[in-house]
Formats: C-alpha cells, sequence, structure tokens
C-alpha cells in the first residue's frame, strides 16, 4: 500500500466516523424531542378519554424515567470530569 491509498483510507474512515457521530447524534436528538412531546400528548390523549387515574399514573411514571434520565447523566458527566 502507497502512501496515497493509505491516507485516502484515513480521510475516508474519518468522514465515515464522523457522518456515524452525526447521525447517532440526530437519531438522539429525535428521540429526545418525541420523548419531550409524546408524554405529555399521551398524558392529554388518555385525560381527555375519561381515564384520568391512568393519565396521572403515566404522567409520574414519564416524569421518574426523566428524572432518572437527568441524574444518569449528570453522573455519566461527573465520572467522565474524575
Amino acid at each position: 500500500m502507497d502512501i496515497s491509498s493509505a491516507l485516502e483510507y484515513r480521510t475516508m474512515l474519518s468522514w465515515l466516523t464522523a457522518a456515524l457521530g452525526e447521525l447517532a447524534g440526530a437519531v438522539f436528538g429525535i428521540i429526545l424531542f418525541a420523548w419531550w412531546l409524546g408524554g405529555p400528548a399521551v398524558t392529554a390523549i388518555v385525560w381527555s378519554e375519561g381515564d384520568k387515574l391512568l393519565a396521572v399514573q403515566f404522567l409520574a411514571a414519564w416524569a421518574v424515567v426523566t428524572a432518572l434520565y437527568f441524574t444518569a447523566a449528570w453522573l455519566i458527566r461527573r465520572a467522565r470530569r474524575a
């Protein structure tokens, strides 16, 4: 393998790595956006159907999972800095 082929391979590999990183970030962003809109939206739909207890239970579960996510994210950031 000559030098130019090795450089092309590294360049393509770095582009592929960057593209996959951007794709993963976009997918995570879409999931997070859907999570933030979906929790209250499902609660509103269930509430409007008349099952207020189920709506409150769903909203409470959504809030707990969201709080656990923020706690885990904070702990991960703290562990990376240490």
